[in-house]
């Protein structure tokens, strides 16, 4: 029976199942995707003088990394055709010597979740990912946001680790020219302000010359979980030049707040500045130098921070890694718990390990 109805179908409804069926595979090939698995290991040995309030050094396994966080993540890409491209990026931390979530929110992904689409138009990108300002400095960072648990570098992305939740980030290229745009919804029951972030700037790329400059404003509580949302707001810029193997960079940012209800205010001034020499293709030494003036409510105070990294590559995945740095403290940052929990006026630190990157 099956021969007979084959038999009597018109020779050209049969052409024209074959072509759907054509199109279909063709359609299915063309939408193609993948998923990556990523992330990075970073095993080191730090001692620290005066990290803690007793005083004296401690030596201790960086778990987290000093010189890059240890976290896992997928990526994924699929294209949709006609250079439209849907993405997304999970991302998650541990603490190396025990294999524990590098928190104690419980929260699986704390580092990125988001998922977006890229095309002609841009990138647009949706959830809980880095904020506009860590995108934006890391053209004139020093230390390429490396050893973040010494240097300001977190404290420059105004603070929160540098991330946003319930983020949406436009990205667009425009030759040398990079724009940004961020919005992220506040939450809060009532009111739409409350709890956001809204953010624009952009970056100049050349090979030799980089700059850029970005506006931040935040509506936010003073002491998180306390008292009324009031503006918080950042302004930032930098730039760097490369001439051979010498690179140097440089940014400023002024961050204030204030709690008109309670009369408490926040002034955060930063300015840094670094060199980079690739000595070879295989060894880099970065120096850079990190100032804070602080201003809590009519208290000043001041951190200073220099670090000088030597890094060694044995491959393109894989670097051993060292630094000394020293950290003074004045003012009100000395018995400040928050940006001091030391309480100590100054304090000295060596590293040593290796990470890498999978």
């Amino acid at each position: 029976m099956k021969n007979k109805v084959n038999r009597d179908f018109p020779a050209a409804v049969r052409k024209v199942s074959v072509l759907a069926v054509l199109g279909l595979c063709a359609g299915a090939a063309h939408a193609q995707s993948s998923v990556t698995l990523y992330g990075s290991l970073d095993g080191g040995l730090r001692n620290l003088v005066n990290g803690t309030k007793t005083g004296g050094a401690a030596l201790t396994m960086a778990s987290n990394g000093v010189f890059e966080s240890n976290r896992w993540g997928l990526q994924g890409v699929e294209d949709l055709g006609d250079g439209l491209k849907a993405l997304f990026n999970l991302e998650s931390g541990y603490v190396l010597s025990t294999g524990a979530n590098n928190n104690t929110t419980g929260i699986e992904f704390q580092r990125r979740a988001t998922v977006g689409m890229s095309g002609s138009f841009g990138r647009v990108d949706v959830g809980h990912q880095f904020s506009l300002q860590h995108y934006l400095i890391d053209d004139f960072e020093p230390l390429y946001f490396k050893y973040l648990s010494i240097t300001e570098a977190t404290s420059l992305t105004d603070g929160n680790t540098g991330r946003d939740d319930n983020d949406i980030y436009y990205t667009g290229n425009f030759g040398p020219i990079i724009v940004r745009a961020e919005y992220a919804l506040g939450g809060v029951a009532g009111s739409v302000n409350d709890g956001s972030t809204r953010a624009v700037g952009f970056n100049y790329r050349t090979p030799t010359l980089k700059f850029g400059w970005g506006y931040t404003h935040k509506t936010n509580q003073l002491i998180a979980g306390v008292g009324p949302y009031s503006g918080d707001d950042q302004y930032t810029a930098g730039g760097a030049y490369t001439l051979g193997p010498v690179t140097v960079l440089g940014g400023w940012a002024n961050n204030m707040q204030d709690a008109p209800t309670s009369g408490s205010s926040v002034r955060n001034q930063y300015l840094w500045g670094g060199a980079r020499y690739q000595v070879t293709p295989f060894t880099e030494i970065i120096a850079a130098y990190y100032d804070n003036k602080n201003d809590t409510s009519g208290v000043t105070g001041r951190k200073d921070v220099a670090i000088l990294s030597v890094t060694y590559s044995l491959s393109k995945q894989t670097n051993l890694y060292t630094d000394v740095d020293y950290t003074k403290f004045k003012g009100g940052l000395i018995t400040n718990v928050v940006l001091n929990p030391s309480t100590r006026p100054s304090q000295t630190g060596i590293s040593v390990g290796i990470n890498h990157w999978f």
